[in-house]
């Protein structure tokens, strides 16, 4: 019985993973990654800043896309300036028992954003208010942004400089996107890097 549910969904991913690649292909969409994706490169290139933050499954994307910079993707390189705000468990805590939760991530942006930083954020909804607040504060404060969501949240285009939306409302396969143009970055900002070193190989 397991295993029958098992193969079923297994099918039903790979499925819609099928279509899904055909719809990450529209030639809007990739524009729209390759420019934010570029806003990442340059500023990690300038020295900046990037601050990650996102909820439950998105938060631990967040965490991952932090230690891809902090360690390699996939060249050896300097260590690069990232933090998710969604790592501290003291911090998330003290802020949402003191200020409410809809503050654990803006008051993370006031405390480590400076102008030209990078605020990648996201919300698998749109709708994660702790999320939305960061994306404006992170903006008032003169930080890039970019904010990653489901077809749930096309209304946001516009509040972040960067609005990418997964054409998908089924939250596993949203996350996963969202990992896929993340790890895109890392790897270009490797690569980037490893070429400015003279350190890439053939």
């Amino acid at each position: 019985m397991s295993a029958d549910v098992v193969a079923a969904r297994l099918r039903a991913g790979t499925l819609a993973w099928s279509r899904l690649a055909e719809d990450l292909a529209e030639p809007a969409l990739v524009a729209q990654v390759e420019a934010a994706g570029s806003v990442v490169v340059e500023a990690l290139r300038e020295g900046r800043t990037l601050l990650v933050a996102g909820n439950g499954g998105s938060a631990a994307i967040a965490s991952h896309v932090a230690a891809e910079f902090l360690g390699k993707c996939v060249h050896d390189r300097h260590p690069l300036p990232a933090i998710s705000l969604a790592e501290s468990h003291s911090s998330l805590t003290a802020i949402g028992n003191d200020y409410g939760f809809e503050q654990v991530f803006l008051r993370g942006v006031q405390a480590f954003g400076r102008e030209g930083d990078v605020l990648l954020a996201m919300s698998t909804s749109g709708a994660s208010p702790n999320v939305l607040l960061a994306v404006e504060e992170a903006r008032a404060r003169g930080l890039r942004t970019v904010l990653m969501v489901g077809e749930r949240g096309e209304g946001r285009r516009g509040l972040a400089e960067h609005t990418l939306v997964v054409p998908s409302d089924e939250t596993p396969r949203i996350q996963e996107v969202h990992m896929l143009w993340a790890h895109a970055w890392c790897e270009a900002v490797d690569e980037v890097l490893a070429d400015e070193a003279g350190t890439r190989g053939p």
